[in-house]
């Protein structure tokens, strides 16, 4: 049809340019769409910052990532190169990679989403104009650099970016208007999301679940348990190797679990409950 032959034509385009400035560009910004770049700013946000802001942020972030997950596996589109509409090309560095990923999960884009998601958030909470302006071209580049390397159509970025947005700002309404329904709100969508789990095996799916139930029964938790006190910024540096001691260890837990998905979801449950209560009642204990 029509609309697939433009898709094409946009993707040989991006084809068309590709040099190894343009491919060193376009990475960069694809970072932005990683969800391991994006846990270390939120987490970094959420102990060093404002953990209003950080706990806004991981929960949109949170519930996105399932969503994005489920859709991916119930379309099931090949991504370009699988149908033959462009080469992919192959980048594999410790932060970023185009090598190894699944054929069948085009639809929508994850980095797109996941991009948009925290970047409106942001902008949310900042409300300046140059903020805003910022996350907008950051997006727009984070979705250029998906059509770019090959691994995703236009449709892919373009709903990718829209789901992002919706979650973000209604996560948003959600913070300014019904404060105190939010972590309600997390809490069903984490049992939504686990009620789902046996239609999802796989382990993404698991992961992505796993870590929205830690995060929002870690939340719940601390909602009942005073806070860390405010205190100089220098001293508040002492957090990161305290919540990397529990969080780490967390995860280096999950290296001794068995190698199947429903423990990727205890696993990455673990992972998120530690990174939030034990680590920030201890920055409370140790007043850092």
């Amino acid at each position: 049809c029509y609309n697939l032959r433009m898709e094409q034509a946009i993707l040989q385009f991006f084809e068309s340019i590709r040099c190894p400035a343009l491919t060193y560009f376009f990475g960069f910004f694809s970072l932005f769409g990683e969800p391991t770049v994006f846990a270390v700013v939120v987490i970094l946000v959420y102990w060093l910052a404002n953990a209003r802001t950080g706990e806004q942020l991981a929960l949109s972030a949170l519930t996105s990532l399932p969503v994005n997950v489920a859709l991916k596996l119930v379309v099931a589109r090949p991504r370009p190169d699988a149908a033959g509409a462009v080469s992919r090309l192959d980048v594999d560095t410790p932060l970023f990679s185009t090598v190894g990923l699944g054929d069948n999960v085009s639809f929508p884009s994850g980095h797109s989403q996941c991009a948009a998601n925290y970047l409106c958030g942001v902008s949310a909470r900042a409300r300046r104009t140059w903020v805003w302006a910022i996350a907008s071209v950051c997006t727009l580049l984070v979705m250029c650099s998906r059509l770019y390397f090959g691994v995703h159509y236009p449709t892919d970025v373009l709903l990718g970016a829209f789901l992002g947005i919706v979650i973000a700002v209604c996560w948003e309404l959600i913070y300014t208007r019904a404060h105190g329904a939010r972590l309600p709100i997390a809490c069903g969508a984490a049992i939504l999301a686990l009620a789902l789990a046996p239609l999802f095996p796989e382990t993404d799916y698991m992961q992505a679940a796993g870590l929205l139930a830690g995060a929002a029964l870690a939340l719940s938790a601390e909602d009942f348990c005073p806070a860390p006190k405010d205190v100089p910024f220098p001293r508040r540096l002492w957090r990161i190797p305290v919540g990397i001691l529990f969080a780490g260890g967390a995860f280096a837990l999950t290296f001794a679990f068995p190698d199947a998905p429903a423990w990727e979801l205890v696993g990455w449950f673990l992972v998120a409950f530690a990174a939030v209560l034990p680590a920030r009642r201890l920055f409370y204990l140790l007043k850092i």
